[in-house]
Formats: structure tokens, sequence, C-alpha cells
């Protein structure tokens, strides 16, 4: 008994959770990288205001979506790549990400890194996030000619 249980332990650490290749799957959106982990984008959409803001999410429905990413620029910075050592976070960016595990807050500055946000007059988005998040967990993403939905 003593035995069987060993080797179950040692077998359950060969393979740990995460590792290997993630399933490619199909996606206008892309990809996001959360530390190692890959994560597919599908769903996406944007809110204005004072801020440009993107929110993205694996799940199919961004709007109730329980695992999202949400990255902004004060408006007048649309276009222009940020320092985040620079700026000010929650006046010239935020970024927030909250999946059921873990919860990155906007009221937390982000460690280093760059954003991009631009948007072109036919509506199509471009983003390039390269950041550490406050406790050292890489974040990227990137994509493109976005075309997000209409907000309902």
């Amino acid at each position: 008994m003593v035995f069987a249980v060993l080797m179950l332990t040692l077998v359950g650490c060969e393979q740990r959770v995460g590792e290997g290749e993630p399933a490619k799957t199909n996606t206008p959106y892309g990809y996001y990288y959360l530390g190692d982990e890959e994560v597919a984008v599908k769903s996406c959409t944007t809110a204005e205001g004072v801020q440009f803001l993107l929110k993205i999410s694996p799940l199919e429905d961004v709007m109730t979506a329980t695992t999202y990413a949400i990255v902004g620029v004060h408006n007048d910075l649309l276009g222009k790549e940020l320092n985040v050592e620079y700026k000010y976070h929650n006046d010239d960016y935020i970024f927030v990400y909250e999946d059921p595990v873990c919860y990155y807050s906007h009221l937390r500055p982000l460690q280093s890194g760059t954003i991009y946000l631009s948007r072109s007059a036919s509506g199509t988005i471009g983003v390039k996030v390269d950041v550490v998040l406050y406790d050292g967990t890489p974040f990227r993403y990137a994509a493109e000619g976005l075309t997000v939905p209409e907000n309902e």
C-alpha cells in the first residue's frame, strides 16, 4: 500500500499541470499569455470615455465573462506606446486581469513594460501589451486589425 502511494506520488510529479503543447483553436482575436500559459481569445469588446478600454476573454460571451483582461489608455495616448514605469496607472493607463483563481486589480501599478492601443478611422483596433504585473507575472497580448462587435 505504501509502495503504491509512493509510486503514484512519483508518477504525479512527472507531468505538471499546464506543461505540454496546448491545443490550438481558431480564434479571430489571437492569444494572450499569462506567465507561461497561452490562452485563446474568443471574444472582445471596447468601451469609450476618458479612456479607451479593450476587454478580451477566452470565454464566448465577453460581457458576462468571469475570465478576462482589460487594458486601456487615456484617449490622448491612443496610437502611442506607453512605458508603464513613466506613466500614471488609472490616469494614463489601466490594466485588470481576473479569472476564477487570481485577480490583478487596477489599484496596483504594473512593474514594467509597454502598452500600445490604436484605433483606425475605419474602426479597427491595434493592441500590443507586454507588461510585468505587480507580482512579477508577465502578461502579453498583441493583435492588429481587430474588428470588435458593436456593444448592445
